[in-house]
């Protein structure tokens, strides 16, 4: 269930105009008092000032906020053959690659489990 925000919409225009105005983080967190169910006073912490500058930044238009969705439905999906090839129809489009141009496949470093395709010319250079 997502957590509902103690500061409405209004709340995060002014700290993005006190922001804009130059005033420090701390007196702009200070300026903002919440009571825990204990009717305690607080503060605005760091995480929450950071995530509500964010969110009035995206609700001024000044940044623009992705949808996940579409980056996974955007990825290619590529299979092994049962000879064991992998074709890359795309792999020209993807990285500017020239025809003919030659390529190595490395195996992980460290605790990387991916394996690196790189162009001849570079393991050439580096040796």
């Amino acid at each position: 269930m997502p957590r509902v925000s103690r500061w409405s919409a209004e709340d995060r225009a002014i700290l993005l105009k006190m922001v804009r105005e130059g005033e420090p983080e701390q007196y702009i967190r200070d300026h903002f008092l919440y009571y825990d169910k204990y009717g305690v006073q607080h503060s605005m912490s760091a995480m929450s000032f950071a995530q509500q500058l964010k969110q009035a930044m995206v609700e001024a238009g000044e940044i623009k906020q992705k949808n996940l969705k579409t980056k996974e439905s955007l990825q290619s999906v590529y299979t092994v053959t049962s000879t064991g090839r992998l074709t890359i129809y795309d792999f020209q489009h993807r990285t500017g690659a020239n025809p003919h141009q030659e390529f190595i496949m490395l195996p992980p470093k460290g605790r990387s489990k991916a394996w690196r395709i790189v162009p001849r010319e570079a393991t050439k250079e580096a040796n």
